[in-house]
């Protein structure tokens, strides 16, 4: 039994030996490659907006007060979703905007559903 366990551990620190090694030449090849062309790329978004299961955005209506406050809500948000927010007031300057934290959901003031939706279309989302 005691050779059988013997046999094992040495098994695993030659394996464990072996892709550090791997490990070592891996990052060696990658410090030497020559970068071929400079490309200009953009800092990659800190959220996401899932999209539902109908494979449409998130994005809903509400009333509130008896229908005299109408707001805008987009759920499904994965990440930050104040910087979510910070890049709707840089579009759209001027508009209530709040972030609800515990449910992750970014809420405008106005139904403005159908812009939203064609600001996120165009993100990429």
């Amino acid at each position: 039994m005691f050779a059988a366990s013997r046999a094992l551990f040495t098994r695993t620190v030659r394996t464990f030996s072996t892709s550090a090694a791997s490990l070592d030449a891996a990052a060696t090849s990658t410090v030497t490659a020559p970068a071929a062309t400079t490309k200009t790329t953009t800092l990659p978004r800190t959220y996401f907006v899932e999209r539902t299961k109908a494979g449409q955005l998130p994005v809903y209506s509400e009333f509130k007060n008896a229908g005299t406050r109408p707001l805008t809500i987009i759920r499904k948000i994965q990440g930050n979703a104040t910087a979510l927010k910070t890049d709707l007031l840089t579009t759209y300057p001027g508009a209530e905007i709040r972030v609800n934290e515990r449910s992750n959901q970014v809420i405008l003031k106005g139904l403005v559903m159908d812009d939203v939706r064609q600001w996120l279309t165009v993100k990429g989302f």
